[in-house]
């Protein structure tokens, strides 16, 4: 099949989870023998600049294509109309109107890339678009090509639980639910990351009561980007924090510096919390914290911390921090709100503690910390978890491709095994920092 994927999310350099997901997505669908072309739209929603050169190099320059944003005129009334929206919603979000949070659904999609899209020399058989928020580029193909709109996350309402909290910023778009579901419905099928946004998409779908089709929903989740796992898991007293600067990594590793560091420091006294990403940015400086930074290879990072924490109270979606870490054959101690989306049969190399218990949490990393056999059989127990995943990940994705009858086999126990995802390599893996 010859595929398109639509992005405005470039994938190199690919610093943060979105990224990565698309990246692993790219590879994924090359993984299963088709020809695949990434096409670029440069949006104010992403400010990640492209490293253009890895994408020719990755994609092929005959497979590369990053759209233009139109001519100045259009540029220029595209942005006034775009600072009087910020302005109009300002005055709302302080007269206190909930409305003030909401985006319009194609708001940030220009004129200008539907008649790019629509002008290509070639026929797709299959279309992904990426965000529901950039839906509407699938109006640009014929009904003869297969539409799929990979979600990322559900945006409606996605304001809510931030504003509950105290924080008017942080929650990225916010969309209506019958905007979203005008974003799904322009899709045949919708690709949701885990099995409860999935059945959330089909209730919703339902409520709307609207006379359209609704669109197939299946569950793809995040590929692992699989290297060998982490052979040395005999440093004690450390852990590793993987996270972006967001707001919900802010309020999770915030709570953790509070409330779980100062018990395990107690009982430690040599205990060291590294942090990579850019979190780092954001990070108060603390005796026992290491800031790494980004990081070319997180199983170094790993291997000077073989024990993953994630402290996640916020946020929607799988939680990547998990997957990297069974990528690199690591355990992980996470809350319960940051194991969601993981199925209990790919828990295997993870211990779960109820949110808020930060005593626990300082148990676990405290016995964990000091015990490398135990770290060792939970990390090979997650990397086992790891190659599983991307087995049932990989035949979900071909099922959607295709067209075939969507079942949510992405996250079961009983996935079909595929042979075409590449085996675990001797090169780095791509890093993730979300």
């Amino acid at each position: 099949m010859r595929v398109a994927l639509i992005s405005m999310t470039p994938v190199f350099p690919a610093k943060a989870g979105h990224s990565v997901r698309i990246l692993q997505l790219c590879k994924a669908i090359r993984a299963l023998g088709h020809e695949l072309t990434f096409v670029h739209v440069s949006s104010k929603l992403d400010t990640q600049k492209p490293d253009t050169a890895s994408h020719v190099e990755f994609f092929g320059e005959q497979h590369y294509l990053h759209l233009h944003n139109g001519p100045r005129g259009a540029r220029a009334v595209f942005w006034l109309r775009g600072k009087l929206r910020r302005r109009w919603r300002k005055i709302l979000c302080g007269l206190g109107y909930e409305h003030s949070h909401y985006s319009r659904l194609d708001e940030n999609w220009r004129n200008a890339w539907t008649h790019q899209l629509r002008a290509l020399d070639r026929r797709f058989d299959a279309v992904v678009v990426e965000y529901a928020f950039n839906s509407r580029a699938l109006d640009a193909f014929p009904a003869s090509t297969r539409k799929l709109l990979d979600t990322h996350d559900a945006f409606a309402d996605r304001h809510r639980p931030f504003v509950a909290r105290g924080f008017r910023k942080g929650y990225w778009v916010s969309l209506k639910p019958r905007d979203e579901n005008r974003g799904l419905r322009r899709a045949d099928a919708a690709i949701a990351i885990q099995a409860q946004e999935a059945e959330h998409f089909r209730q919703q779908l339902t409520r709307d009561g609207a006379v359209e089709r609704n669109p197939e929903i299946a569950v793809v989740s995040h590929f692992i980007g699989l290297d060998q796992p982490v052979p040395d898991h005999s440093v004690d007293h450390a852990a590793l924090y993987v996270g972006t600067n967001m707001l919900s990594n802010q309020i999770s590793l915030g709570q953790f510096l509070e409330h779980v560091l100062p018990r395990v420091v107690s009982a430690i006294p040599d205990f060291r919390l590294r942090l990579a990403g850019s979190i780092c940015h954001w990070a108060p400086d603390l005796p026992n914290v290491e800031k790494l930074g980004f990081v070319d290879d997180l199983r170094l990072a790993f291997a000077r911390a073989p024990l993953s924490v994630n402290p996640t109270i916020a946020g929607t979606g799988i939680n990547i921090k998990l997957l990297d870490a069974m990528g690199a054959g690591v355990p992980t101690i996470s809350t319960l709100t940051g194991a969601r989306g993981l199925g209990a049969d790919f828990r295997n190399g993870l211990v779960v503690v109820p949110d808020h218990d930060h005593e626990a949490f300082a148990d676990h990393v405290i016995r964990l910390s000091k015990d490398a056999d135990l770290r060792r059989s939970l990390g090979l127990a997650a990397f086992a978890d790891a190659q599983r995943w991307n087995e049932g990940q990989l035949a979900a994705l071909d099922h959607c491709l295709r067209g075939d009858a969507l079942a949510d086999v992405a996250q079961g126990p009983h996935a079909p095994r595929r042979d075409r995802w590449p085996a675990p390599r001797s090169t780095p893996a791509t890093p993730t920092a979300a």
